[in-house]
């Protein structure tokens, strides 16, 4: 049974090919917006609100995160059949299903306590319970089924443009993922964090679906259009010098026999889960460190800035030389970045923290949208997408649980930032040989 007939309504309410411009840049707002709605589910945007959920669940540090891993790893292994469904219905349809139901999330945020309260008053065991379901479901929504259709959306509609197309996406977005935290501890402050969760259901989530719904189209040859927006086959031949040509669709089994996807999720997904960690007990680390939740918060704003310079110039190079390299430069970044956490609190380690984050952030939000198109072609893109989410979802699940952990046993965090800066440079020895499988697909005759 087909859910949404994209062809027929390519047209409504309007006609792309009509546009002024080519409509891809277009899509590129759309999923740019699309992305900055995603925050609310993201980590930067759930950190926010982790000490007064403490407060009114009345659960302690670990437990809240033991929710939250809980919550996020059921939510990644829901993310398969999410991207399956992408590929069934298009990414207009599911922009606007992933919108509507971030919103619902955080209504349900928004009500946790009661929630709790209604399962089983004051116990433990409830409130934990009603924090997975909340976390659950912003993971899904927000990290899981928002940010992946959005980085499906932009790459199927440019193909030797899509580093350029996605490092304008990633720019605007790295910086209103360091603006998001502040903004959202300044609309807690005034108006609570229960009111602040049913603003952005409301006036963003709400406000985002619309868009979705009215700019969003699923791919260019629906819309009588080609991919890049040039009609052109010399300049397409021209272009397919620099980076090797898609010679073969992938199914998902397919690229799952591939050494570079088991690589390349490997390097993502250490990034999902050092970055979520820190993101989720910044606020620890800076008092670990001696400085307060506003100056620890403030670190993502310099972080964000580099990460915007480094987003640009992977996305150039992107488009000229083998991604392998761009990961390797990923890997060495979250290396640098982590091992400043050591000394958070002085100028030497805010430093490297800054920037070696920053420099993989940009990277990270790179490659996680251009890797598998490249490598793997198209049609199948949702349901690659999803198993790559799936993965990097399950792995942002851990990083704060065993950061408590580790805090809670020894009293600080030293231990944790050590061993999770040798992690990336295991993965990081890993990714020479992880090359394009379109490499050894041979080149079709006739």
């Amino acid at each position: 049974m087909v859910l949404w007939d994209r062809l027929s309504t390519a047209n409504i309410p309007f006609a792309p090919r009509r546009w002024p411009f080519f409509y891809g840049w277009m899509i590129v707002v759309v999923a740019t917006l699309g992305m900055l709605a995603s925050s609310p589910g993201q980590t930067i945007g759930v950190g926010v609100f982790t000490d007064d959920l403490m407060d009114v669940l009345g659960l302690s540090r670990v437990h809240l995160s033991q929710a939250y891993m809980a919550g996020t790893i059921g939510s990644s292994l829901l993310l398969p059949l999410a991207g399956t469904l992408l590929d069934r219905i298009g990414a207009r349809a599911m922009g606007v299903l992933s919108c509507l139901g971030l919103g619902v999330s955080l209504v349900v945020l928004s009500r946790v306590d009661r929630i709790a309260a209604w399962m089983g008053g004051d116990s433990v065991p409830a409130a934990m319970t009603a924090a997975l379901l909340g976390f659950l479901l912003l993971r899904f929504m927000g990290q899981g089924c928002l940010t992946m259709t959005c980085r499906v959306m932009v790459s199927k509609w440019f193909d030797h443009r899509r580093g350029l197309a996605m490092a304008i996406n990633g720019m605007f977005v790295t910086f209103g993922f360091s603006v998001a935290p502040q903004v959202f501890n300044a609309l807690t402050s005034a108006h609570g964090w229960r009111g602040a969760s049913l603003i952005l259901a409301v006036g963003l989530c709400g406000a985002t679906a619309v868009i979705a719904g009215i700019f969003g189209r699923d791919n260019p040859e629906q819309c009588g259009l080609v991919m890049d927006g040039v009609d052109d086959p010399t300049w397409h031949a021209r272009m397919a010098k620099r980076v090797p040509e898609t010679r073969k669709e992938f199914t998902r089994i397919e690229a799952m026999k591939t050494y570079a996807f088991w690589v390349f999720n490997a390097a993502l997904g250490t990034q999902a889960l050092i970055v979520t960690a820190v993101a989720f007990h910044i606020a620890s680390l800076g008092d670990a460190s001696g400085l307060d939740r506003d100056r620890s918060y403030a670190v993502f704003l310099p972080m964000a800035i580099c990460s915007m310079l480094a987003n640009l110039l992977a996305g150039w190079a992107s488009d000229r030389i083998r991604l392998k390299w761009l990961m390797i430069l990923m890997l060495m970044g979250q290396a640098v970045g982590t091992l400043g956490l050591l000394n958070f609190g002085e100028t030497v380690g805010w430093t490297l923290l800054v920037v070696g984050h920053g420099v993989s952030n940009g990277i990270f939000i790179l490659l996680a949208a251009v890797v598998w198109p490249r490598y793997f072609g198209r049609v199948h893109l949702g349901a690659i997408t999803g198993l790559n989410m799936c993965i990097m979802v399950f792995a942002s699940a851990i990083g704060p649980v065993v950061f408590a952990q580790a805090q809670s046993l020894t009293g600080r965090y030293d231990e944790i930032i050590i061993g999770a800066a040798v992690v990336p440079l295991i993965v990081l020895a890993a990714g020479f040989k992880a090359n394009n499988p379109q490499l050894h697909v041979a080149v079709p005759h006739g």
